[in-house]
């Protein structure tokens, strides 16, 4: 199939070009409007009882979160003197009659001394907008921050909340992606000329690199159409396209180089084989790397969802783009690929024969590992372990304003609200509560007084605000019969307002433990634990609340995902290689290499190391969300650096029979270019790693130290060690799966079947012969 691709490819290479060119001039178009449609959040699983609390609040109770805090502060006058109100009145009231605006509440609503500093000088306001459309609400915050900013000059006016937060937050990461370019392009470019040692082969991938990133961005607006895609699936996605895009031209590029001298520069045979051989491992590098992302798309949480769906788009508009126009490229180019070449001042990367090869680095490296095959595993395994060791006292946590860097204006904002402001409590507990009938009803209120005595009865809680708690010198009585005539008591009535809406109504419990800890879990759980009177249904919210159900969603999900990933790699390894144990094997040594990147992630990220170089605070626990994304990204990408090796190996071992002689041969004309792949896509991550979105440093990094992790320890003495031991073995499936091999299996050299094995000699060369069988 793929040598069809080739010689059609060299055919109608010129009307390839142009159908290429049209098809990315219509992506960029269609890819430059995606950042305004890219929602934030996505974090929370949807079908969890915090989640359904959040959007009964959202809906009917003005929201369980301030969509804009306006934090105001005077130096001079308190919050409380005249000359203060008069100014902040010039604010606040003309704001209540904004388009958009359904509430504003503040201390000079409510005289309630919450929204009062400590020192007295400043107060806040909470501004709720009507629409529950996170995209109109977007806009609406954008058209009222200039008249917010402008209204009381004379007092010092920051803004957050969770808009302010989301437009933050989007800002940060188009200026990160901006940043992250003007890096990588120049440096992956130089580094590109030392590899290829020539300008034209070199400008390739950089070609294909930039055509994934259009294709992907593309991708990302077609899905925008189909369900939510998270701003953060941006610096993902583009990282992973450039990477990956890079390294499959590089594999391309090199081995069309390689034919094209060993076929006396005929560039029909050259692209022809080239595609047969590199061209089908990069196919299945595609296939096992989006495969390895399937496993995020069993998660409920929007994150994660756009991210594997964003992160696949990347991967096979990378594979599409290398396997078509870059052929088409070089099929134009011909022996113009070594075009304005260095390679008398650089090393050769044609090879001149068996000889050269043998004296070769990398194959007299593999020689070593496999001459001392358990002393160099078990030395690898022992540095694998121990950079594994911190992950064991892991602390995970959910995201939240702390993502943004220190001195962003929102994320001051939300850090002086916990600092400056009096709290009655260190935690707080919302409980949302559908009620049978009106909320104000009798019989209603008589429920939720029920309800509520038995939270203010629990050991841990200092207060309960509710419909039924807002005055303790009131009764039962008192209440039933005020709500039933709001004109006898308004300022009741206003502060009723908050807490009410039609069947539903909203309890908020504060905790004198801190947010996170074991007794507000414990709280959190003897709330849901309740018996509810009859006619209600409480669901229980809050930062606890959320991230207990997050974290119990991940784990409960994760072993399908694992399950998902284990089977599709297992699948396409066996359909490439023929045998079982090379996926058992790959799969392995990846968990095991990646149990070295967590520990480091800890090490840096929980611990606190590195943190002026990488320019990030350290919150003493790292992301439980990020985990996943980073096992399930730098899995794939493994996994392709495993196929890069497998595909030589197996090419050598189906000519020869030789097991030895096969990974000797395999890792001298595969190690340098895993090595220059590897050292381009960690530049690429490295890059993104700049980033000033804390968790987003943390998959820049993590993928970073899993891609080099796996190109030295894993794939340059692990697997050539493994293989050394495992013999015969390395090549082994039952005799059913080798006759389906047979059928269906897709070998990277024409022709070759499943192989059988000689009984072992005895003698180290002779226990890796093994002969293919004829068919």
């Amino acid at each position: 199939m793929l040598a069809m691709l080739g010689r059609a490819l060299y055919r109608a290479r010129w009307f390839a070009l142009l159908a290429g060119f049209v098809v990315v001039l219509g992506a960029a178009l269609f890819g430059s409007g995606l950042f305004p449609l890219l929602k934030g959040g996505g974090f929370a699983d949807p079908n969890s009882q915090s989640a359904k609390a959040q959007e009964l609040l959202d809906r009917q109770l003005g929201g369980s979160t301030a969509d804009i805090v306006i934090l105001m502060r005077s130096d001079t006058l308190a919050a409380t003197d005249a000359a203060f109100a008069q100014t902040a009145s010039q604010l606040l009231d003309p704001l209540r009659s904004k388009p958009g605006v359904a509430s504003v509440t503040s201390y000079y609503s409510t005289h309630s001394a919450r929204f009062l500093s400590r020192d007295g000088h400043e107060t806040f306001a909470i501004v709720q907008l009507a629409s529950t459309d996170q995209t109109l609400k977007d806009k609406q915050y954008k058209a009222l921050l200039p008249f917010i900013r402008s209204a009381a000059p004379s007092l010092q006016v920051s803004v957050g909340g969770a808009l302010a937060v989301n437009a933050a937050v989007n800002a940060q990461v188009s200026a990160d992606l901006e940043r992250a370019e003007m890096i990588t392009f120049p440096v992956v470019g130089v580094l590109l000329f030392l590899v290829f040692a020539g300008l034209v082969a070199a400008g390739l991938p950089l070609l294909i690199g930039g055509i994934a990133i259009v294709g992907a961005f593309a991708f990302l607006h077609f899905l925008t159409g189909l369900t939510d895609i998270s701003i953060f699936a941006i610096n993902v996605v583009t990282v992973l396209g450039l990477g990956l895009a890079i390294d499959y031209a590089l594999f391309i590029v090199t081995r069309f180089r390689e034919e094209l001298a060993l076929n006396g520069g005929d560039s029909r045979a050259a692209l022809e084989r080239t595609l047969t051989t590199a061209g089908r491992t990069v196919l299945f590098s595609g296939l096992t790397v989006s495969v390895s992302l399937l496993g995020l798309l069993l998660f409920p949480e929007g994150f994660l969802r756009s991210m594997g769906l964003g992160a696949i788009g990347a991967v096979v508009v990378a594979m599409v783009a290398a396997l078509t126009i870059l052929p088409a490229l070089l099929a134009v180019l011909g022996r113009r690929v070594n075009a304005l070449s260095l390679q008398r001042l650089f090393r050769q990367v044609t090879p001149v024969g068996r000889s050269a090869e043998s004296r070769g680095a990398w194959y007299r490296l593999s020689g070593f590992v496999m001459r001392f095959p358990i002393p160099v595993a078990l030395v690898a395994l022992a540095i694998l372990v121990t950079l594994g060791l911190p992950f064991l006292r892991a602390s995970f946590s959910t995201p939240d304003y702390r993502v943004l860097p220190a001195g962003q204006e929102s994320r001051v904002v939300s850090e002086r609200l916990s600092q400056d402001f009096a709290r009655q409590g260190a935690s707080e507990i919302l409980i949302a509560i559908r009620t049978s009938g009106d909320a104000l009803s009798a019989d209603n209120l008589a429920a939720l007084q029920t309800y509520v005595g038995q939270i203010a009865a629990m050991p841990n809680v200092i207060a309960v605000q509710s419909l039924v708690t807002v005055d303790p010198s009131l009764t039962l009585a008192d209440y039933q019969q005020l709500y039933a005539q709001p004109s006898a008591n308004p300022q009741l009535t206003s502060v009723a307002s908050q807490l009410v809406h039609g069947d539903a109504t909203k309890v908020v419990v504060e905790l004198q433990s801190a947010e996170f800890s074991s007794a507000t879990v414990a709280a959190t759980q003897h709330i849901r634990a309740l018996h509810a009177p009859a006619g209600m249904r409480p669901l229980v919210a809050g930062e606890t609340a959320y991230q207990m159900d997050l974290f119990s969603n991940l784990r409960a999900t994760l072993p399908y995902a694992l399950l998902v990933i284990a089977l599709a790699i297992f699948v396409l390894l066996f359909l490439m290689t023929g045998s079982v144990i090379m996926p058992l094997k790959a799969i392995a040594l990846n968990t095991l290499s990646l149990s070295a990147t967590f520990g480091a992630l800890v090490w840096i990220f929980q611990d606190g190391h590195f943190t002026q170089i990488l320019n990030f605070q350290s919150n003493g626990s790292i992301d439980g969300t990020q985990t996943i994304l980073i096992f399930a990204l730098a899995f794939g990408l493994s996994m392709d650096y495993e196929v890069f090796l497998l595909s030589r190996i197996k090419e050598r071992f189906d000519a020869t029979g030789n097991n030895r002689a096969a990974v000797a041969s395999g890792l001298q004309r595969t190690g340098w270019l895993i090595t220059s792949a590897a050292m381009l896509l960690a530049v690429v991550l490295a890059a993104f790693s700049t980033s000033r979105i804390i968790f987003i440093q943390q998959i820049g990094v993590g993928l970073a130290i899993a891609v080099i992790v796996d190109a030295t320890l894993v794939r340059a003495l692990l697997v050539p060690a493994t293989m050394r031991l495992l013999g015969r073995w390395n090549w082994w499936a039952p005799a059913p799966l080798r006759a389906l091999w047979r059928r269906v299996g897709l070998s990277e050299s024409e022709g070759a079947a499943a192989p059988t094995y000689a009984p072992s000699t005895g003698r180290d060369e002779a226990r890796d012969l093994v002969e293919p069988s004829r068919v």
